[in-house]
């Protein structure tokens, strides 16, 4: 969620759902002609629009009249207020986070990576069954000692040779905390004295062909995704991005109370250039 915050964050006016204009198909008009010689004049299509409608996540921040009273003093109150604030952020960010891994796609929810990143379902209006352009890079993997580098180039690769266009190589990989630790291991065990001569056997950032390397709690076990955060889009609607409501106070209860909003979805434009790598083991 961070990444795609800071790398494909693309703020939206709204409208009844995200349009991305989606490239299949190359121009064939193209070749080599001599002297006057006629160029294809023929209509090309290899155009078509992908459709994905917005998703809401909504929670809510309850300030509790006792409560209050108790934080009244100076500063306390706007200290309880920022705290309870900040928990609601947290927290709705945590959901989303989440549900950008869920293993299945539930209707209301955002676009989740299991489901974008796979050769068979149906994303964005198109079924990939049916268009083969659609289809995202899979492949199963096994022992990452065995050959999970291997599987890794052949992976980049695959995606290079099949995105079809510049700078739709992937930039972001993405898996668990133990396939993380085994890309690590597998690196050359060394001792790397700074100034301080102070050892240091592990790495601060991992990298793989200058692509970042992290891991996501919420990743399902033995998947590494490589992904093109450029071919994805981070759609978030321009006055929903958790934005935090009038705080108001029920006719039945000593309580105050506001909404948290955000609204959007996660567009992919390029299908080919997310790529997923499973069952990795150690």
């Amino acid at each position: 969620l961070n990444a795609l915050n800071k790398r494909s964050l693309v703020k939206t006016q709204g409208g009844a759902s995200i349009l991305v204009p989606i490239l299949y198909a190359k121009n064939t008009t193209f070749k080599a002609y001599s002297g006057d010689e006629v160029l294809d004049t023929q209509g090309m299509n290899g155009l078509t629009m992908a459709q994905c409608p917005f998703t809401n996540y909504g929670g809510t921040i309850v300030l509790i009249g006792p409560d209050m009273r108790k934080n009244a003093g100076q500063g306390k109150l706007r200290d309880y207020v920022k705290v309870k604030t900040m928990q609601a952020m947290m927290s709705g960010r945590d959901k989303l986070a989440t549900d950008l891994h869920a293993s299945t796609q539930t209707t209301g929810s955002v676009t989740c990576l299991p489901v974008l990143v796979n050769a068979t379902s149906t994303v964005h209006d198109i079924n990939s069954t049916t268009f083969s352009w659609w289809q995202a890079q899979t492949t199963s993997s096994g022992s990452f000692a065995g050959r999970g580098l291997t599987d890794m180039r052949a992976m980049r690769d695959t995606i290079l040779d099949a995105s079809g266009q510049d700078g739709a190589e992937p930039d972001y990989c993405l898996t668990t905390a133990a396939v993380k630790q085994y890309y690590e291991a597998s690196q050359v065990p060394a001792y790397r004295y700074g100034p301080t001569n102070i050892p240091d056997a592990g790495h601060s950032a991992l990298k793989f062909s200058g692509t970042d390397v992290e891991s996501d709690p919420n990743c399902a076990s033995g998947v590494m995704y490589m992904l093109s955060l450029k071919e994805l889009e981070f759609n978030v609607h321009s006055e929903l991005n958790w934005n935090v409501g009038k705080f108001i106070e029920p006719a039945q209860q000593d309580v105050f109370i506001a909404k948290v909003l955000w609204m959007g979805n996660l567009v992919v434009k390029n299908r080919r250039s997310q790529g997923k790598i499973t069952s990795i083991t150690a």
